[in-house]
């Protein structure tokens, strides 16, 4: 049991990780749109899986608390 809250932690690592960088990414890609070039469809795709990894985050997080507590 404790070596798979374990894995829900490196996971949850992860996914935060991969949010940090698509915050990043979307924000220059807004940058971009300003200054008028064409990156709506890129912009698009990053806010999709932006809100893909947060749904994730938010998964495991709360599979995390749920394991955390005695039964």
């Amino acid at each position: 049991m404790e070596s798979g809250i374990k894995l829900l932690k490196r996971r949850l690592d992860v996914v935060k990780k991969q949010k940090e960088y698509l915050i990043l990414e979307e924000a220059k890609l807004v940058r971009m749109a300003r200054q008028r070039e064409k990156v709506a469809h890129k912009l698009e795709r990053v806010k999709k899986e932006k809100f893909r990894v947060l749904a994730e985050e938010a998964k495991l997080l709360r599979v995390i608390k749920q394991s955390a507590r005695p039964a």
